[in-house]
């Protein structure tokens, strides 16, 4: 998809590429993929913050999610990606974003998500000794 990305001072936006991906083995997350002339940044994001997003203001803290309109008045959303390193703010058209969230919600419908996650094999991962450095 083709992401626009918004100046908060009012200035031309700039296109850049964005995928967009779904793994339903993580099935409460969804991975963006941010790539400019200055490289790649990953973001990985709850997909309720996506889904709600579309229809009101979402998420709290790093990502943010929200309806809008773009340039031309057409329905976009509207997503914050903030760090200690920069922010970001990028808006989708909503015609292109919402075929990938009906696949996403068809591939796991709300409400399925704990029933693909092993919460026995997490906790055993997290528990073995050679998941943690003690050093940090």
């Amino acid at each position: 998809m083709t992401m626009e990305r918004v100046d908060e001072f009012g200035g031309d936006g700039v296109l850049i590429d964005v995928t967009l991906s779904f793994d339903p083995a993580d099935p409460f997350a969804v991975t963006a993929m941010l790539q400019s002339g200055a490289g790649t940044v990953q973001w990985t994001f709850g997909r309720d913050l996506l889904v709600d997003g579309m229809h009101q203001p979402a998420g709290e803290g790093d990502v943010l999610v929200r309806p809008g309109l773009d340039y031309a008045g057409h329905s976009a959303v509207i997503i914050e990606l903030r760090a200690p390193q920069g922010s970001f703010m990028g808006q989708l058209a909503t015609r292109e974003l919402g075929p990938f969230v009906r696949d996403m919600l068809d591939a796991v419908p709300p409400g399925a998500e704990s029933v693909l996650v092993d919460v026995e094999a997490l906790v055993e991962q997290l528990l073995r000794p050679d998941s943690y450095d003690e050093r940090k």
